[in-house]
């Protein structure tokens, strides 16, 4: 993949690790449907990207790795290899952690009025103000995005190995 280097400046960084995940849409012609998914900008050497530092984590074991490859055919209109890998539906994955590791920090601590088991990605309703029960505040802020594209039915995944685009 082209830019790993941005404006001469040297390895991309981002200032808000929120600007590494690209969110898009898959089209999928056959079924007449369009497939919401997010994945990170990979860095030099680091396919996580933005994600990284759920590596390793509760949360990171729920985010599958697809091929370059997989990705690029899905981008030209041919989903069927990067569904595949995806596997499980995205609204699944929060439900495979545990509830400490997934109710809303907040709500765990006793400090919200609002409080319930819509508080949990994979609820269907999780409200905009959840916070990830994880004590760093980068890891935090990337769990609470995944959690929110689980729980809108939005495909969270890693990309590893080049891309490839048709001209």
């Amino acid at each position: 993949m082209q830019g790993d280097v941005v404006r001469g400046k040297g390895p991309r960084t981002f200032d808000n690790p929120l600007d590494g995940l690209r969110y898009a849409m898959i089209d999928d012609p056959v079924r007449f449907r369009r497939v919401p998914v997010l994945y990170p900008l990979p860095l030099p050497h680091e396919p996580w990207g933005a994600m990284l530092p759920l590596k390793g984590t509760s949360w990171g074991e729920q985010v599958p790795t697809v091929t370059g490859e997989a990705l690029s055919h899905a981008l030209h209109g041919h989903p069927d290899m990067l569904l595949e890998m995806l596997g499980r539906p995205p609204k699944g994955r929060p439900l495979r952690l545990t509830m400490e590791d997934r109710m809303c920090l907040e709500a765990q601590q006793g400090s919200c009025e609002l409080a319930g088991s819509h508080c949990t990605p994979g609820s269907g309703k999780l409200p905009e103000c959840y916070l990830a029960p994880c004590e760093d505040r980068t890891l935090r802020q990337i769990a609470v995005a995944v959690g929110q594209a689980w729980d809108e039915g939005r495909y969270v995944f890693v990309v590893k190995g080049p891309e490839f685009t048709l001209r």
